[in-house]
């Protein structure tokens, strides 16, 4: 059995057009749907560090009192660690 495929240039010219155009249209469309979510992901990028940038001026101002209110407390706690830290340097 053999099959013969026969077809007349101008079928295969508007295949070929249709084609084209449908991919030009889901190009298109895929570009459309790439800017949208940028925007989105730019959005929600923007929420969430104005939202990390507030958390972090209360963890700092919180800490500022902190100090403020018990200055031996930290002054002891900083010598503490610094010299938690020299002694681990000085075993090297």
């Amino acid at each position: 059995m053999s099959t013969d495929i026969t077809t007349t240039p101008g079928s295969t010219e508007s295949s070929k057009d249709s084609l084209v155009r449908d991919l030009k249209g889901i190009v298109g469309k895929a570009d459309h749907l790439l800017k949208d979510a940028g925007h989105t992901v730019a959005e929600e990028f923007s929420a969430t560090r104005h939202a990390m940038s507030e958390k972090a001026c209360g963890a700092a101002t919180a800490t500022h009192e902190y100090v403020r209110a018990n200055p031996w407390k930290i002054i002891g706690i900083a010598a503490a660690a610094g010299a938690f830290i020299g002694a681990l340097i000085s075993r090297r």
